[in-house]
């Protein structure tokens, strides 16, 4: 009986121990349980670029942008702050910045359309000198490009029997009768139209026999230049810089009836061409005011006004041409850059400074306020004015934006418009 209440006891006392030992078995694999789920906890930690916060990878390495070591990322939920949601967005999607903004501007504004040119010749002014009768150039007087000639210069000498030989009538007619003009009325125009001189024709009349040698003298002022000279194609440059070669009209040459001798130019009336770009080439019509203005000195400004627009035929620009007239003491001279501002009345519109709006190839992008931040919008732009362009769409009137666009371009990347 004694032995019996004994290994009752023992058998008890086993059990608790058994139960004391599961217990502790549970609790122990509790705990590494915990432990492991913590190492997937860090090994599922994720690794930014403290410079780029755009940049998040699962493993450690150098940040793609800048190179710098990425760091870990820790979540603190007791010290979070909503305004990191606005730091850590992509850079090529919006800015955090401070800059000042503006809302777009709806009036009529004056459109002053900018351009450059260069002062050319006057076609219309340019006068060819030909030989009004066959003969052999004894002298020339006109010796190099650009040499200026007056009128009544004497320009060349010349030996022609023709003019007695052909018009020997016209010639004893007035020495016949040389006191009366009503005879000798028609002998006096053609001698007038080969360019004889008053003097000449008086000499004519005493004259016993005639004088095959004779003068010719200039009935026009200006620049000579060879005859085959077109203001087209030449290279104003050459004329700055002093160039100067023979006109071809040479001593010694014989030349026929009507042959081109060399060219004037006059050069108190000059063509200007501009260039306005396609954009702004709708807006120009002939008879709009231009203000011209020299380069190199902008005090120096001639007012005229639209004469000629060539009509489209491709590329960038449009050629508007601008006749003026000068005075001996304008420095406005053939080969002179200059710069143009065209008035083309007025247009109806909403406008934002030209800083406002970025040119990105293709698209034009503003940058609209939400918040502390400046998301980039495209839109589509029109009239230019000064320092002011108009905007078709993309904006209102309410919209706000950075007034200096070119302050919020992101130097690590471009600015995403999708």
């Amino acid at each position: 009986m004694k032995n019996r209440s004994f290994k009752i006891i023992f058998m008890a006392g086993l059990l608790v121990m058994i139960s004391i030992l599961g217990t502790a078995l549970f609790i122990s694999h509790k705990e590494n349980g915990d432990l492991k789920d913590k190492t997937d906890v860090i090994k599922s930690s994720q690794y930014v670029c403290s410079m780029h916060p755009q940049v998040i990878q699962d493993e450690p390495g150098d940040c793609p942008i800048c190179g710098m070591f990425l760091i870990e990322m820790i979540e603190d939920k007791n010290s979070f702050d909503s305004s990191l949601s606005d730091i850590i967005l992509k850079v090529n999607e919006s800015v955090q910045a401070s800059v000042k903004s503006i809302i777009p501007e709806q009036a009529s504004l004056p459109i002053i359309i900018e351009a450059q040119g260069i002062i050319n010749y006057d076609p219309g002014n340019i006068k060819t000198i030909s030989a009004h009768f066959k003969g052999y150039i004894e002298r020339s007087f006109v010796k190099y490009q650009f040499q200026h000639i007056t009128r009544g210069q004497k320009i060349y000498e010349i030996y022609s029997p023709d003019i007695y030989s052909e018009q020997w009538n016209y010639v004893k007619l007035i020495q016949a009768f040389p006191d009366r003009d009503d005879l000798t009325r028609e002998a006096m125009d053609w001698f007038n139209h080969q360019g004889l001189s008053k003097a000449q024709v008086d000499s004519l009349k005493l004259a016993k026999i005639p004088d095959y040698y004779f003068s010719v003298y200039s009935d026009a002022e200006g620049f000579a230049v060879s005859k085959d000279f077109d203001p087209g194609i030449y290279d104003n440059a050459a004329a700055l810089q002093g160039w100067s070669g023979s006109t071809g009209f040479n001593d010694g040459i014989t030349v026929e009836k009507g042959a081109p001798l060399f060219r004037l130019i006059d050069v108190r009336s000059l063509r200007v061409d501009l260039k306005v770009k396609m954009a702004d080439a709708p807006l120009v019509e002939r008879g709009q005011k231009v203000i011209l203005t020299d380069e190199a000195y902008p005090e120096n400004q001639i007012s005229a006004f639209i004469d000629q627009t060539e009509s489209f035929n491709g590329g960038l620009f449009q050629t508007v041409k601008v006749f003026i007239k000068v005075d001996d003491d304008n420095r406005f001279f053939p080969g002179k850059q200059i710069t143009a501002r065209i008035f083309a009345g007025s247009h109806d519109g909403l406008w934002l400074p030209a800083t406002a709006v970025v040119e990105m190839g293709q698209h034009r992008t503003v940058f609209i306020k939400k918040g502390h931040r400046f998301v980039p919008t495209e839109v589509r732009t029109g009239v230019r004015t000064d320092d002011k362009i108009e905007i078709l769409y993309g904006i209102d009137h309410t919209s706000k934006v950075a007034q200096e666009a070119l302050l919020l371009i992101d130097s690590d990347g471009f600015i995403n418009l999708n």
